[in-house]
């Protein structure tokens, strides 16, 4: 079953909190999964595919959206937020857990989990295309050499004009060729703005230190063949910095979960998962 439970945050923020549990009849894992979505995203990103896909296979299944995204309050203020926010609205969510869960981080929501778990205990770590340690500046110097004209649009977008989010640059930015137009014009009106400050210190101003990290839990790091935003060398680096071996998945774009390609990434996560008893 799908439930909606809003929390208050630290900041008197109503906080979209998506829970799915198991089916009747399904044995249940005692470790709670917590889903991160990325920029520009909210929870809904995980309902499609994911959400379900775990709580199948026995998972309860948390997805919140951070402040300013998706259900969550904040929406006029998204610009005063930043990373550490967003670390306390991960922070409310798992302070209601039983048990330490495993996070699964994309993108930006990659970034955010590295952040929490250097300071706190997790059962394990699942990074979907996600923010590199060292930020953005890398993959935004690649988008801007290869894709002007994408970063160019992203760049609107940020200002305040998600109208700028056409359906060709949407595609060439979450999505490989492979996702019919009638599902990136179902995935064009929910996307939102993002916080200007978030995105600042991303480039730079808020780093991960990998050796906080590495021998702390276990990690798994996935990318995609056809992600122009964080393309397979960063998500390389990723995983040489955390001491792993990175899993880039064929015809699959930057937005993982929602790609044509999806489940071959959940049965990876779900092999992982399995293999380190979770």
């Amino acid at each position: 079953s799908i439930r909606k439970e809003p929390s208050l945050t630290t900041d008197s923020l109503n906080l979209e909190i998506i829970r799915v549990t198991p089916p009747e009849g399904v044995v249940s894992k005692p470790v709670p999964l917590v889903f991160l979505h990325g920029a520009f995203a909210g929870a809904w990103c995980w309902i499609e595919r994911f959400l379900p896909y775990y709580a199948a296979h026995g998972y309860t299944c948390y997805a919140p959206s951070f402040r300013g995204h998706g259900g969550s309050g904040g929406q006029q203020d998204i610009n005063r937020f930043g990373i550490a926010d967003y670390i306390k609205d991960l922070s409310s969510v798992v302070e209601d857990l039983d048990r330490s869960p495993v996070l699964i981080g994309h993108s930006m929501g990659g970034f955010v989990a590295m952040k929490y778990a250097e300071d706190h205990d997790i059962a394990g770590l699942a990074l979907l295309s996600s923010v590199p340690p060292a930020g953005l500046i890398g993959p935004s110097m690649s988008l801007a050499m290869w894709n002007p004209m994408l970063m160019l649009d992203i760049g609107r977008v940020q200002s305040g004009r998600p109208d700028a989010m056409t359906m060709n640059s949407l595609r060439q930015a979450l999505f490989s060729k492979h996702v019919p137009a009638s599902l990136i014009n179902k995935y064009l009106p929910m996307m939102g703005g993002e916080s200007s400050r978030a995105v600042a210190e991303m480039h730079g101003l808020i780093q991960v230190r990998p050796d906080r990290l590495t021998g702390r839990m276990p990690i798994l790091v996935l990318g995609a063949e056809d992600d122009g935003l964080i393309p397979p060398p960063f998500i390389r680096s990723t995983a040489r910095l955390l001491g792993e071996t990175a899993h880039i998945l064929p015809r699959t774009g930057h937005g993982i979960m929602l790609d044509d390609a999806w489940q071959t990434a959940a049965d990876t996560l779900a092999q992982w998962l399995t293999e380190n008893d979770m």
